[in-house]
C-alpha cells in the first residue's frame, strides 16, 4: 500500500540532510557526483557519478515511504513532462513542489519549504553556496521568484493538501482522503554513512539524549559522535533484540526507529 506522505514529510527529511551538511565524495582533488543518494534509492544506482540534484529529491520520497509520488527518473527535463502529463504542474510556488530551474527547467531542481510574495526557500541537492555552478552537497537556499533562473513548479502526489500560491490550483480529493496528512513525529533514519566519529549534528546530541534516557549509555550527551554513542549504539541494538544479526558499528534503521529520535531542526 502507497505511503500517506505530506509535504512537511520530505521537508523535515530534507531540512536533515541539509543540518547533517551532507557532500559528495572528493576523489582525486575534486569533486566527483558520486552519493549515497543514487546507491540506495530505487533504479537510481546506474545514475551514481552523475548529476543528482533530481535523484536527491527522488531519495527523499523514498524514504519517506513512496517513491511513485515524485517522477521517476534523475533528468530534470522527463520530470518536467510527467509533472503536466500528471496535471500536477503549475507556475505558481507551494510547500512542498519541486521547482525546475534554469533554461526550460532542464538544468536544475529543489524542493520548495517556504514561500513569501517574492521568494522561495528550497532544499536543493548537487548545490553550493558560492555562485559556482559545480555543487557539492546539500544545501538550504534562497531564489527570488522573479528569477529567469526559475522555471516552473512540480506538484508531487501528496496525501495532504498544498499550501499554494496558484490560485487555481485544486488538490486531487482522490488522493487526499488516503491521509490525515500528519508528518512523522521523529527524526528519519540518516543512512549508515551518516554515523561517523567526529560527525556534529544536532541529530547527534538528540539521539545521545535518547540514548541515555533509554539507559543504553551513561555517558554526557555531546552534538560529536564518538565512540560512546557507537558503544550505546550496540547496547540499544542488544536491547532491541539484535535485528539483522550483529552490530555492524552502526545502528540500522530499525533500531533507529526503536529509539524515537525527535526532529533537532
Amino acid at each position: 500500500m502507497p505511503a500517506t506522505i505530506a509535504p512537511q514529510t520530505l521537508i523535515d527529511l530534507g531540512r536533515q540532510e541539509a543540518a547533517i551538511k551532507y557532500q559528495e565524495d572528493f576523489v582525486n582533488g575534486q569533486w566527483s557526483n558520486l552519493t549515497k543518494y543514487a546507491k540506495e534509492t530505487p533504479g537510481m544506482a546506474s545514475y551514481d557519478g552523475q548529476s543528482w540534484c533530481v535523484i536527491g529529491l527522488l531519495w527523499l520520497a523514498h524514504r519517506a515511504g513512496d517513491i511513485s509520488i515524485m517522477p521517476q527518473t534523475p533528468t530534470c527535463s522527463v520530470a518536467i513532462t510527467t509533472y503536466q502529463s500528471w496535471n500536477r504542474w503549475s507556475w505558481y510556488p507551494a510547500v512542498g513542489a519541486q521547482v525546475m530551474l534554469g533554461n526550460s527547467g532542464f538544468e536544475h531542481t529543489g524542493l520548495v519549504y517556504e514561500f513569501t510574495s517574492t521568494q522561495i526557500r528550497t532544499i536543493e541537492f548537487n548545490s553550493n553556496t558560492s555562485g559556482s555552478s559545480e555543487g557539492d552537497g546539500v544545501y538550504l537556499r534562497v531564489r527570488n521568484r522573479s528569477d529567469a533562473a526559475v522555471y516552473g513548479y512540480g506538484y508531487p502526489k501528496y496525501a495532504s493538501p498544498m499550501v499554494t500560491a496558484d490560485p487555481n490550483w485544486t488538490d486531487d480529493p482522490a488522493l487526499i482522503k488516503t491521509s490525515s496528512g500528519t508528518a512523522p513525529a521523529y527524526a528519519p533514519y540518516p543512512g549508515q554513512d551518516w554515523f561517523t566519529v567526529g560527525r556534529t549534528s544536532p541529530l547527534v546530541l538528540a539521539a545521545a539524549k535518547r540514548l541515555v534516557a533509554v539507559g543504553a549509555g551513561s555517558y554526557n550527551p555531546t552534538a560529536d559522535i564518538g565512540s560512546g554513542d557507537l558503544n550505546a549504539w550496540s547496547n540499544w541494538h542488544t536491547t532491541q533484540g539484535s535485528p539483522g544479526g550483529a552490530y555492524a558499528g552502526y545502528p540500522n534503521e530499525t533500531i533507529w526507529r526503536a529509539l524515537q529520535v525527535p526532529h533537532s531542526h
